[in-house]
C-alpha cells in the first residue's frame, strides 16, 4: 500500500507548505502544522463569491486604495496559512504583495468567507479569530442560507440582514445593501 505525502503527522511550516505545492496539496489549507483539506464550493456559493469580488473590484477601479484577490492563501502565522474566499488588501499592504509568489506574507486587511453549510459555526469562529488575530481588521462572514452578513472586528461583530447596508470604515464610500451582496434570490429557485 503506498503512503501519500498527505498523511503524514508531522507537523509543518507555511514555508515547507509553500515549497510541497503539487495537485496533491492545491486542495488544502495549512492549519497549526497539519493540512486541512477545503471543501468543494456549490456553485452559489462561487457565484455569491465571484459578486461580492465584483462589488470590490468596482469600488477599487473608482477608488483605487487596494486589491482583492478571490482563493489566494495567506500566511497567518509560521504554521497557519489560510485561503479566504476573497481578501482585500489595501494601501501599503497592496503594494507590497508579490504578484507571482504564495502565500501572501500576511493576513488580508478584510478578509471575506461564504459560509456554507458544511461549516460548524466553532471552525467559522476559528477561521475568523485567526485572521483578526494574524492582522485583519475586519472579517465578513457572508451567510447566505439565514441572509445574514456578519462584520467581525477586534472589538465588535455587526450583524446585517435584508436591506442593512454592508458599509466599512476600511472603504469609505462602499455601500450595498446585504440582499444585493448574498444574491438571496437564487436560494429560492
Amino acid at each position: 500500500m503506498s503512503t501519500s505525502i498527505l498523511d503524514t503527522k508531522t507537523l509543518m511550516t507555511v514555508d515547507q507548505f509553500a515549497q510541497m505545492r503539487t495537485a496533491e496539496t492545491e486542495d488544502y489549507e495549512l492549519v497549526e502544522g497539519e493540512l486541512v483539506p477545503l471543501s468543494s464550493a456549490t456553485p452559489l456559493h462561487a457565484k455569491i463569491r465571484s459578486r461580492a469580488e465584483r462589488l470590490i473590484e468596482n469600488f477599487f477601479e473608482r477608488n483605487p486604495i487596494g486589491e482583492a484577490f478571490a482563493e489566494v492563501d495567506c500566511r497567518l502565522s509560521d504554521h497557519t496559512d489560510r485561503r479566504p474566499d476573497l481578501s482585500i488588501f489595501l494601501a501599503d499592504h497592496a503594494r507590497q504583495i508579490d504578484l507571482n509568489r504564495i502565500p501572501v506574507p500576511f493576513a488580508p486587511d478584510i478578509a471575506v468567507e461564504v459560509l456554507s453549510p458544511s461549516e460548524a459555526a466553532v471552525e467559522v469562529n476559528r477561521k475568523a479569530l485567526e485572521y483578526l488575530s494574524a492582522g485583519s481588521k475586519e472579517v465578513w462572514l457572508l451567510d447566505n442560507i439565514n441572509g445574514e452578513i456578519f462584520v467581525q472586528t477586534d472589538a465588535h461583530i455587526r450583524l446585517l440582514r435584508g436591506k442593512d447596508l454592508l458599509e466599512s470604515p476600511l472603504l469609505p464610500g462602499f455601500s450595498h445593501p446585504v440582499d444585493e451582496i448574498l444574491l438571496t434570490s437564487y436560494a429560492k429557485l
